[in-house]
């Protein structure tokens, strides 16, 4: 995917697809060439959506080392249009870049598709917890104090900036509140995380991209939140750019409609969290310790979690161990292309308004459609959701963006614009806030007069459904 040119004074270049010849910094270069980065190569990006798409192949790998560019390219963005109204130290855009470069260290085989099925097993879990850990485990194992040391970074410090700029949030800054915005925006979902997948998996899907991060990061800076409290600094941009801002909000809804999760999409995952199920009890991982942890567990040691990569599909597909047969025979069918069978998808905005338009626990009620179809028919039935969010449940994004105007001239203060953007481009709940219920029979053949069954079952449920 990417090819890289030695140039030992000032860092390392890279031969990226997206954003061309990209130079990291020496520091960025000494976590990628550790075993536990590199082992991001063997993770796929999108999960199983490369078994509908299949181009759609690429891995963690190349998304952490765009976004720790990008990272470094708006951090530069911000401080030239900005000038002397913030002040950044080079540790501090350091930090970003390896924040970027680190966040996705604690992602499990295929992605997100790990996370979801942990959540089957009963365990609640986010990547992001093992990433920060992972940091801090490649730091210990490899002495990279001293390295840390050799560009001016503070290992308690520093480190724990690090992890804080991974999670999006943190108290160790406060006037300089947006560093914490770059990576993972928990304020608004505009970030250089986004932009990346935006550009990478659009072009491995073969899905036309037409939001433009360049120009936004031109008319980018930094002003003082006017809602906050106390004095905090914030990214905001220019209100021209507003379309663009709510172009980057379509684009990630396409995504999602048309790929991360597209029925088929949801169907082979569902397959693949089952072969997980079924395999859990008898595929463990073992440290050089000799301790051994099964796929729930994993997560729980970042020993472990360094050994999990895509590589487990092979394993149990190529096992000789009698307890992995019923595994390994559904792991067949997602091979050979017999899927679960699929019922339909129920839209509650025309189902349900009165649920779709509250705060409702989804899991729940997939767990109780579920249950109330099994027990009708006696068969076994997977339920996912299109969910839509924009990051935000059922609000408009642009509500929380902040905007300022042209300046009059150089010199001139800047001036907010508190122009209502989200009515100005109102987001259509059907391509922004979906909420479809989507029923999959696992039996391999279902009659007509079934189907219809169990359609009328479902449309009955959700239309009586109350939160």
């Amino acid at each position: 995917m990417s090819t890289t040119v030695s140039c030992p004074d000032y860092g390392k270049v890279f031969n990226d697809n997206i954003h061309g010849h990209i130079l990291l910094h020496p520091l960025c270069v000494k976590f990628i060439d550790t075993p536990e980065f590199q082992r991001l190569r063997n993770i796929k990006q999108l999960g199983t959506t490369y078994l509908v798409y299949p181009c759609a192949s690429i891995n963690r790998f190349e998304h952490s080392i765009g976004v720790c560019y990008l990272a470094g390219q708006m951090i530069e963005a911000l401080c030239r249009n900005s000038g002397d109204d913030i002040n950044v130290s080079p540790e501090e855009k350091l930090c970003v870049e390896l924040a970027g470069l680190c966040h996705d260290l604690g992602h499990g085989p295929l992605s997100h598709s790990w996370e979801r099925y942990l959540k089957a097993s009963g365990v609640n879990w986010k990547h992001e917890e093992s990433s920060t850990e992972m940091l801090k485990y490649i730091i210990q194992k490899y002495d990279l104090e001293k390295e840390l040391k050799k560009y001016g970074l503070n290992v308690e410090y520093h480190v724990e900036l690090i992890c804080e700029f991974i999670r999006g949030e943190g108290k160790l800054l406060v006037a300089n509140h947006f560093l914490y915005q770059v990576v993972s925006n928990k304020d608004n979902g505009i970030d250089v995380d986004k932009w990346d997948y935006f550009l990478r998996d659009g072009n491995c899907l073969n899905l036309s991209i037409s939001f433009d991060y360049k120009r936004l990061m031109q008319f980018s800076r930094v002003v003082v939140d006017p809602n906050s409290n106390q004095p905090k600094q914030v990214i905001a941009f220019r209100n021209k750019e507003a379309r663009n801002i709510y172009d980057m909000f379509r684009v990630r809804s396409d995504l999602h409609l048309r790929a991360y999760q597209h029925t088929a999409v949801q169907n082979t995952e569902l397959m693949w969290i089952d072969v997980l199920l079924k395999a859990e009890n008898y595929f463990t991982i073992q440290i050089p310790s000799g301790t051994k942890f099964g796929l729930n567990e994993a997560h729980t040691n970042i020993e472990a979690m360094s050994r999990l990569t895509d590589h487990i599909l092979c394993d149990i597909q190529y096992s000789n161990d009698p307890k992995l047969e019923e595994a390994k025979s559904l792991l067949n069918r997602l091979h050979t292309r017999h899927l679960y069978q699929f019922i339909g998808s129920y839209n509650l905005i025309f189902i349900n308004k009165e649920i779709y338009d509250k705060s409702i626990d989804v899991e729940n009620l997939k767990q109780n459609l579920k249950n109330e179809l099994q027990k009708q028919f006696g068969i076994e039935f997977g339920i996912t959701a299109t969910w839509l969010n924009c990051g935000c449940p059922l609000i408009n994004p642009l509500e929380k963006v902040l905007f300022f105007k042209k300046p009059l001239c150089n010199n001139t203060p800047v001036i907010l614009d508190d122009t209502p953007y989200q009515n100005v481009y109102p987001m259509n709940e059907l391509e922004f806030f979906k909420r479809d219920i989507n029923v999959f029979s696992k039996s391999l053949k279902l009659k007509d007069s079934q189907l219809k069954e169990i359609d009328l079952a479902c449309n009955s449920f959700l239309k009586d459904f109350r939160p």
